[in-house]
């Protein structure tokens, strides 16, 4: 009797291994490797099974080929699902150390509780039978979407949407979009036209359903677009051959699925026509919330390399066990679901959202038009997006995602939670349309009592509170590239516009009326930020999230306590005006206002002195230039606003302007955990003596609603 090999078992049920659940329907898993990749090799010469796990391997060495082979773990198991019953495949893990981590102990790898570094998947057919019992089915992921499986598969898709997601189904029936392309041309393969549909009352009867295209422009040299010039010829004819690939297959991919019209912005939008351009930022929330369909080309850096991006290939092997028994067996890497998915597991102490911004450099390469920042929009706005990635088809809409592997959102084989923001902000639009507009003084209250100790709650459960999904939604924003200045708050009004009436306030600049403690955003690197260039019609004011260019938003939401400071807008006392790109002065009344001394002790390093105590200062732009520019001696003023719930107060610092006297432009947030005596070795104090130093006057923290008020107008 031939012994099992120690290393896999022969990848085959055996009677020495108890502790494995080889029942009818099993859930679960079951380990059959746990090893390195030497060990793997040398053990492949006598075991037909590791022999099968070192060929599948070696096939995509690509991936690790810079690496030392004894720093690559290998494990494999055959995961079990309650939701997946027909998938049952074997699932090869590889991880590895980066070159710098000179560690030996594989047994503390440094990555065994993050997602691998490669992971693998060996199935058979679904009606297949493969000689080792450890490799069960998989499923084929489509390769040509055009072909009558790919067609089929996106109407499923589609179709399980639209009968059990009551939120992807509204649709304003009284909007479409100013110009469409119409595909419905006499040879469709080979040309299409623009059409203006408020011309046009039959073909706007038409496009009551139409699909919209989210892709990345790239260097946008050689764009095909609508200007002035091309717009009357563009009515009659776009010849095919002009069109970029992407274009040309998602025209052909529309006509496939039986949709006659298609949105392409640098079609539809005359783009030498700044009022038509804003006319359809403005309208970005319609266009895109009224497709039936946006199409994204996720993984094309830009419209040359197509919209079907080249799949990862899979590898049909054929494998024989002791028996002689043959069968075929697949490889390929597992879809990883990229950017989908969170980069862990752990939930982000600053709120219940984990950034996806921080996904893996790979997942970032490999679905590039996740990085910008139109493109968040146009997936927030949409009620279905399908993404076409490298690896398989997905499907993301407002209450869901339905993939082709059909393991998206089963934690058995992929534990790291589905982003839900878009779901979220679903669910906030659409309970503030069924209820009208929310009273925000329960919003804030809501806010006022939260603790940032309850960020275990599960807000899949409960409705997102508006202001902090707003929060989330700019930090995710502000992480993604966009070419020009002036689209910042441009492209993300229809955001704004959306979530309106959920929050129930004016907006002004990216910022919420309402909300005082939206002036406290920070920039989370400021040594990569700049101030963006203005122009004529457009005034992003010093305290406005979108004055500063570079780094992610942060804000600071909750509040332990209020320090008795306000804010007004200048904008005629109207609380429910929409001025999405431009804002002027913003008036703060506050019961704790001081001067301080600003003091720079090395490059990059900033201190704020008053009365003997001094506190560092972590300005918005570093180092300070511009009209933010300070130097050591000069007075600055520093506003308190709120304490938090980690023990610190915080705070706006202003400098007085220069051209706009006698106003204020905000140069940083402030934020005290410690105050030193100056010139004193003794270890510092708590944040709170910052009061009896600053603010001896304050002798009552109770009573600052009663104090008199400082009022600052900033710029």
């Amino acid at each position: 009797m031939e012994t099992a090999c120690a290393t896999c078992t022969g990848l085959q049920k055996h009677p020495k291994k108890p502790h494995q659940d080889y029942g009818s329907e099993p859930v679960g898993s079951v380990r059959w490797v746990n090893t390195t990749l030497p060990h793997l090799r040398a053990s492949s010469g006598g075991c037909r099974g590791c022999a099968l796990l070192l060929q599948g391997a070696l096939l995509h060495h690509g991936r690790f080929a810079s690496i030392r082979e004894d720093q690559i773990k290998v494990t494999a198991e055959t995961i079990h699902s309650a939701t997946n019953p027909s998938q049952d495949h074997l699932s090869v893990e590889l991880r590895w150390k980066s070159h710098e981590d000179d560690c030996d102990d594989m047994s503390d790898h440094e990555h065994d509780e993050g997602y691998p570094d490669l992971k693998l998947e060996f199935f058979t057919d679904q009606d297949g039978q493969s000689s080792f019992s450890a490799i069960g089915r998989g499923r084929h992921i489509i390769t040509n979407p055009l072909q009558d499986t790919g067609i089929k598969t996106v109407h499923n898709m589609i179709r399980q949407c639209k009968g059990n997601h009551s939120l992807c189904r509204d649709r304003n029936g009284d909007f479409t979009p100013h110009r469409l392309l119409d595909l419905s041309v006499a040879n469709p393969s080979k040309a299409i036209c623009l059409r203006e549909l408020g011309a046009d009352a039959n073909a706007e009867q038409a496009a009551q359903e139409y699909f919209a295209l989210s892709y990345r422009w790239g260097i946008g040299r050689g764009m095909l677009q609508t200007t002035s010039k091309t717009l009357n010829a563009y009515k009659k004819n776009i010849a095919w051959d002009t069109l970029p690939r992407a274009f040309q297959e998602v025209i052909l991919f529309t006509k496939s699925l039986g949709v006659r019209f298609l949105w392409i912005d640098s079609l539809c939008v005359v783009q030498d026509d700044p009022s038509d351009k804003i006319r359809a930022s403005l309208e970005l929330k319609d266009v895109y919330g009224n497709a039936s369909l946006t199409i994204a080309s996720t993984s094309a850096a830009e419209p040359t390399k197509g919209l079907f991006a080249p799949q990862m290939q899979t590898f049909k092997v054929q494998a024989n066990d002791s028996k002689g028994s043959l069968s075929k067996v697949y490889v390929r890497e597992q879809p990883s679901h990229y950017s989908f998915k969170k980069a862990s597991d752990v939930g982000s102490p600053m709120n219940n959202w984990e950034l996806l911004s921080d996904a893996s450099k790979e997942a970032n390469a490999r679905t590039p038009l996740l990085l910008r920042a139109w493109a968040y929009a146009e997936r927030l706005l949409s009620p279905r997006v399908l993404h076409f990635t490298d690896s398989e088809m997905l499907l993301e809409c407002r209450e869901a995602f339905q993939c082709e592997c059909g393991r998206i959102d089963d934690a058995a084989f992929d534990p790291r939670k589905t982003d839900t923001v878009k779901q979220d902000f679903a669910q906030c639009a659409a309970l503030a349309d069924a209820n009208g507009h929310r009273r925000m003084d329960s919003v804030v209250s809501q806010l006022a009592a939260t603790s940032l100790s309850d960020g275990t709650d599960d807000l899949s459960t409960t409705p997102a509170n508006p202001l902090e999904l707003w929060s989330y939604i700019v930090t995710e924003y502000t992480a993604r590239n966009v070419t020009y200045d002036t689209d910042r708050l441009m492209a993300i009004a229809g955001v704004a516009k959306t979530i309106s009436r959920a929050i129930g306030a004016g907006y002004v600049a990216g910022h919420w009326m309402s909300s005082t403690l939206g002036l406290l955003w920070y920039p989370s690197e400021g040594a990569q930020c700049r101030r963006p260039k203005q122009i004529a019609d457009r005034n992003v004011p010093s305290w406005s999230w979108a004055s500063v260019e570079g780094s992610p938003i942060f804000f600071d939401n909750s509040s332990a306590m209020d320090l008795a400071c306000t804010a007004s807008f200048s904008v005629n006392g109207s609380q429910n005006i929409f001025s999405p790109f431009s804002g002027d002065v913003v008036e703060l009344r506050a019961a704790m206002a001081t001067e301080v001394v600003f003091q720079e002790d090395a490059p990059g390093e900033y201190w704020l002195s008053g009365n003997g105590i001094s506190v560092e200062f972590q300005p918005d732009i570093i180092p300070l230039r511009g009209e933010d520019m300070a130097k050591s001696g000069e007075t600055l003023l520093c506003v308190l606003v709120s304490m938090s719930f980690r023990s610190s107060i915080l705070g706006l610092i202003l400098k007085k302007s220069r051209t706009k006297a006698p106003t204020y432009r905000r140069i940083g947030r402030f934020e005290c955990y410690e105050c030193l005596k100056d010139g004193s070795d003794e270890e510092p104090e708590d944040a709170e003596a910052l009061f009896e130093h600053w603010f001896p006057d304050v002798d009552d923290m109770t009573q600052l609603d009663e104090r008199p008020r400082h009022v600052f107008k900033i710029v």
